[in-house]
């Protein structure tokens, strides 16, 4: 219900333009909180460790054979009575002397064996902020480090996966809003042009179609089961070709697109896969730069490898982004405006073709706007 100048007005006389669902301000979706808990510490006996009487036990052991031995030596007359009698006495303080070294090896390891061992608690409770903090220069600092880095991927991968299911969620709100306001709006008869709101529900239909699109592609890279199909193609050809497909929406932005290219490059890529790189990275640039500017693409081979770049005259890449540009469900708009693209996938996808192709992309230098290279097998 709004309010006039004549008091409340009913829902019923409400009328939704076709498309201002889509003008909505950007939510920024909030992060998500992994609950953690606490596991109670182990209860632990007091005094010598295990380890130590490990220790002590082995060592013990070993003077028991050694004093079996020199009595056995004894007997049979190898040994005289007076220097049976100094060994034993330099005996005894070796004995103590072993116990000591004992409890003195056992106390460091036994200590670090500790806090991997509360570490992997930690861990298995679900708190991937644990880290051992041993530092040594044997096995056990080696096994130590090797759990750190362990506990660093994971921890990795759960961010990934929490921002994820946060990107998804708040992209899918926009268009399903949209579709739900469409719909009420034709159900309840107050949409003045029916055929339009149909119109904008198909476009955010096909909005949903190509996030799922790119989910599902994104999947197959991360988990390497895409299939390409390798074939001799023209990289200049498949670089125009590419333009073509994106030239009503340069026009639309009154934006020229350029091809230069110095000579014919042959490549082995899949084409409709190489070619859905290009796209996304001429979409992009069209997105950026200036009403009136210009899109360059520049395809080249240098010794062995076929270079191809898109150049545009916009603002360039932040520089805060610029390390995480290729990132999944990363954007340069903190707003994340479903209107401006996909979920944040579009570079993180050529990465993972280009990958594939046995070539490399990256952010190139030198130029005023914002310009992507990508290197690739000739």
């Amino acid at each position: 219900m709004t309010s006039t100048a004549d008091g409340p007005r009913p829902a019923a006389d409400r009328t939704i333009e076709p498309g201002a669902e889509q003008a909505a301000a950007p939510i920024r979706p909030a992060v998500p909180v992994r609950p953690v808990r606490v596991q109670p510490e182990l209860h632990r006996p007091h005094g010598m460790n295990r380890l130590g009487r490990r220790f002590l036990a082995a060592m013990l052991v070993v003077l028991g054979v050694a004093i079996l031995m020199i009595a056995i030596a004894a007997q049979t007359m190898f040994i005289n009575e007076h220097d049976l009698e100094l060994l034993m006495w330099f005996l005894v303080p070796a004995v103590l002397g072993s116990a000591m070294v004992a409890v003195l090896m056992a106390r460091p390891v036994a200590r670090d064996s500790k806090r991997i061992c509360d570490a992997a608690m930690r861990v298995a409770d679900g708190d991937l902020s644990a880290r051992t903090g041993v530092i040594r220069n044997d096995e056990l600092g080696e096994a130590a480090e090797m759990f750190d880095m362990m506990v660093e991927r994971l921890d990795a991968v759960e961010q990934e996966r929490a921002l994820m299911l946060s990107s998804i969620s708040h992209d899918l709100r926009t268009p399903l809003a949209a579709l739900r306001a469409a719909v009420e709006a034709i159900r309840d008869g107050v949409a003045a042009d029916p055929d339009m709101y149909l119109t904008g529900m198909e476009r955010q239909v096909r909005a949903l179609s190509s996030l799922v699109d790119d989910l599902q592609l994104h999947s197959r890279l991360v988990s390497g089961t895409i299939d390409l199909r390798l074939m001799a193609i023209d990289l200049t050809e498949l670089a125009d070709e590419a333009m073509e497909t994106v030239r009503p929406l340069a026009e639309h932005r009154n934006v020229k697109l350029l091809l230069e290219a110095r000579q014919r490059v042959t490549i082995e890529a899949d084409g409709s896969q190489l070619a859905r790189v290009i796209r996304n990275l001429l979409d992009n640039a069209i997105r950026h730069a200036p009403d009136g500017s210009v899109v360059l693409v520049q395809v080249d081979r240098v010794h062995d490898r076929a270079v191809l770049r898109v150049i545009d005259q916009g603002g360039g890449f932040p520089n805060d982004f610029r390390d995480r540009a290729f990132e999944p469900f990363t954007r340069a708009d903190p707003a994340r405006d479903t209107r401006t693209g996909t979920a944040g996938l579009g570079l993180s996808i050529a990465r993972g073709i280009v990958a594939a192709h046995g070539g490399s992309i990256g952010l190139a230098d030198g130029h005023d706007g914002g310009a992507v290279e990508i290197e690739l097998p000739a």
